[in-house]
């Protein structure tokens, strides 16, 4: 039995844009598990990136509930908010956003200001991300000497330096040509088979067969959720099949 981290009541997230109310999420009941690489997709304007950024504390639901470890964060005051956002959440954007005047060791460095953590501590995480996600001759290059790739890894490594119960990722490949969004994925994939909880949105078939739950959106609803094994490069040319299956039914 799987432990749920992250669940819905009744979730809804609207906008009002032109006078008109824009219901984007609708009354939506979801439940998020612990190690899961869970992926979120959905056609254009569906609500996957809302739905991301209610469910991380990103933004704040228009009525409903979010649940992280059985507490009620959808009412949470900024000031708490922002505390379980950096010591519990890790959250890996599109545009990447290194900050471009800090160098890669002082980006990944910055999330852990304030957090009382020993400097001698952080330092050996930092060593230890950089060297796994192959950056360790990367850690005194600012942003601007970097490929798209490796600032994506930056900050994904950024993202985990608090050791977040769940890392989120919206679009994490978007902005990336080929072999740059599959060092990426590589990366994702690795540190969920170590029992990282990763929840992502993609539009990607080749990025969505990395995850082991697939949500699919239509409307701002679920409209079906496709479970798959581990994944294992030697069968990725199946899983492709299936989930191209999948969405091919859903009309994507």
């Amino acid at each position: 039995m799987k432990n749920v981290i992250i669940r819905t009541e009744l979730l809804c997230k609207s906008f009002i844009t032109d006078g008109e109310i824009n219901n984007v999420i609708k009354n939506m009941d979801l439940e998020l598990y612990d190690s899961d690489f869970t992926v979120i997709m959905g056609s254009s304007g569906s609500g996957k990136s809302t739905l991301l950024y209610a469910l991380s504390g990103m933004d704040q639901a228009t009525t409903g509930k979010v649940y992280f470890d059985y507490e009620d964060i959808s009412k949470l005051k900024e000031k708490d908010m922002t505390l379980l956002r950096k010591e519990k959440l890790g959250f890996v954007f599109q545009g990447i956003n290194l900050i471009p005047n800090l160098n890669v060791y002082e980006n990944i460095l910055s999330p852990t200001y304030k957090t009382g953590r020993p400097q001698k501590e952080i330092d050996e995480q930092i060593e230890e991300l950089l060297e796994k996600f192959e950056l360790s001759n990367q850690k005194k290059k600012f942003p601007n000497q970097m490929s798209g790739g490796q600032k994506q890894r930056v900050a994904i490594c950024r993202a985990l330096i608090n050791q977040p119960r769940v890392l989120f990722a919206d679009e994490p490949t978007g902005a990336l040509n080929s072999s740059q969004g599959q060092s990426v994925l590589d990366v994702l994939t690795k540190i969920h088979k170590e029992g990282q909880t990763v929840v992502m949105v993609t539009h990607d078939l080749k990025a969505a067969t990395r995850g082991n739950r697939i949500i699919y959106l239509k409307d701002g609803r679920i409209d079906g959720e496709l479970q798959l094994e581990e994944y294992h490069e030697e069968s990725s040319a199946e899983r492709e099949e299936t989930l191209y299956k999948f969405l091919k039914e859903k009309g994507w």
